[in-house]
């Protein structure tokens, strides 16, 4: 199985003009992040095949936190399985009180309309916490997660995911605390992969894959069919396999 299976790429930074077709040849399933709900819109009506745009505000764009509106956001949801970046960040210029807010607005959408939520969590992973904690989802993606044991470990009790970069992999003792089937592979493109070989681009988590096969001692070939086993049952748990493109659909009905 995991030989037919591309890499899952679950969080990169794409510009929105790139053409569908230069996508496709990374040869991988990417989930792109939108830093602001309008460059969202901007990519809205695309119908990428293996190219997946979410819907966000990342936490450290300020433009982003002024634009938002609640409503807007809801609106939007139906519109794609993904939603990020979204969450908090201790080196944002954004207050932590309008990132809070703006957080907890998401999460309460997505309470109704559950969708696989990548999150970040610079230097706030026990804020974050606490704001799943007070308002739970289903899909929950920590990325780039740095929480101590005991953090991931109530991560994992409230049913979080983990998708884990080149960057994060440089801290196997962090990545092993994560359980096997609950892991997911990322670039964080352009910047989690910034010590990355050639070619450094979205889809090309080869070296986190090899990476995670030596901290969980199994061959990188297991690792490949976990993810993807990880990733079906985290788009059934959230009822988003019917959003995702086609070509994808079938890679999860593959799986299982």
């Amino acid at each position: 199985m995991s030989p037919q299976l591309p890499p899952l790429d679950l969080h990169a930074h794409i510009n929105p003009k790139t053409s569908a077709a230069e996508l496709e040849r990374l040869g991988a399933v990417v989930f792109a992040a939108t830093r602001s709900l309008s460059e969202y819109e901007s990519v809205r009506s695309r119908r990428d095949q293996v190219t997946i745009w979410g819907v966000g505000c990342h936490p450290g764009v300020a433009a982003a936190h002024r634009d938002f509106d609640k409503e807007k956001f809801s609106s939007l949801l139906p519109s794609t399985a993904f939603v990020s970046e979204i969450g908090l960040d201790r080196r944002s210029r954004v207050s932590l009180d309008e990132q809070e807010r703006v957080f907890t607005s998401i999460l309460e959408a997505m309470q109704g309309t559950p969708r696989i939520a990548s999150i970040h969590s610079a230097g706030l992973a026990e804020c974050v916490l606490h704001a799943l904690e007070q308002t739970p989802i289903k899909g929950a993606v920590l990325h780039w997660w740095r929480g101590t044991p005991a953090q991931t470990t109530r991560a994992v009790e409230l049913g979080c995911w983990f998708s884990v970069n080149a960057a994060g992999a440089r801290f196997p003792a962090d990545v092993s605390n994560i359980p096997l089937d609950r892991i997911l592979t990322e670039t964080d493109h352009p910047s989690g992969d910034r010590d990355s070989p050639a070619p450094r681009q979205p889809g090309a988590v080869m070296n986190v894959e090899q990476s995670l096969a030596v901290i969980y001692g199994i061959p990188t070939t297991a690792i490949r069919t976990q993810v993807w086993a990880n990733f079906a049952r985290l788009a059934h748990e959230t009822g988003t396999v019917t959003l995702l493109p086609r070509p994808v659909q079938r890679m999860v009905g593959a799986v299982g």
